[in-house]
């Protein structure tokens, strides 16, 4: 198993889910995880879950820039660096067709799951330097589309356009997106 020992990851979405396990397992394998997420009582006890004592965490809406901006700098100003992170924050709404779709429920699907992206990617490619990592959470959805579910389909798609470009825009530093299916 790769060991992150002495590495510094940022996590979002780490209140629960897939964000939560991630962070689990790269502090199991010696990571210090600065954890971020919307629910400040899921943070807290998601920090008490990790192995390890120096994990941070903070409240992070990551569809507000200055939100994410200011996690960031934090992470970095108490560690020093930020070798890797891993953006797993995401909404999805019950189904709707599209027909039946409100704009509200678009622009929040968006606000959360591509401009989050865009936000933390900004963010932690300015803070990292080479040989750093980056994984964001796009979905299968993204790539084949699912009834009912227009907006997190679409957002999920941008993702992985995000994702492709920062990678292409920043070769010393890895950046790839995972598009998991039903979970």
């Amino acid at each position: 198993m790769a060991s992150f020992k002495g590495s510094v990851i940022a996590v979002t979405g780490a209140g629960s889910g897939m964000g939560l396990a991630t962070a689990k397992l790269l502090a199991e394998r010696g990571a210090t995880i600065s954890l971020a997420d919307i629910n400040e009582e899921a943070l807290k006890k998601a920090k008490d879950s990790l192995s390890g004592d120096k994990h941070i965490y903070q409240v992070v809406d990551v569809s507000k820039s200055d939100s994410v901006d200011a996690w960031i700098q934090k992470t970095v100003d108490t560690f020093g660096k930020l070798h890797g992170a891993v953006n797993m924050a995401g909404i999805i709404a019950e189904p709707v067709p599209l027909t039946e779709y409100s704009d509200e429920v678009w622009d929040k699907m968006f606000a959360v799951n591509t401009r989050g992206v865009f936000n933390c990617l900004r963010a932690e490619l300015r803070a990292m330097s080479a040989g750093a990592s980056i994984v964001s959470a796009a979905s299968v959805f993204g790539q084949f589309g699912a009834p009912g579910h227009v907006a997190y389909c679409a957002s999920k798609a941008a993702v992985i356009g995000l994702s492709r470009t920062a990678a292409k825009e920043n070769a010393h530093i890895r950046v790839n997106c995972v598009s998991p299916g039903m979970i």
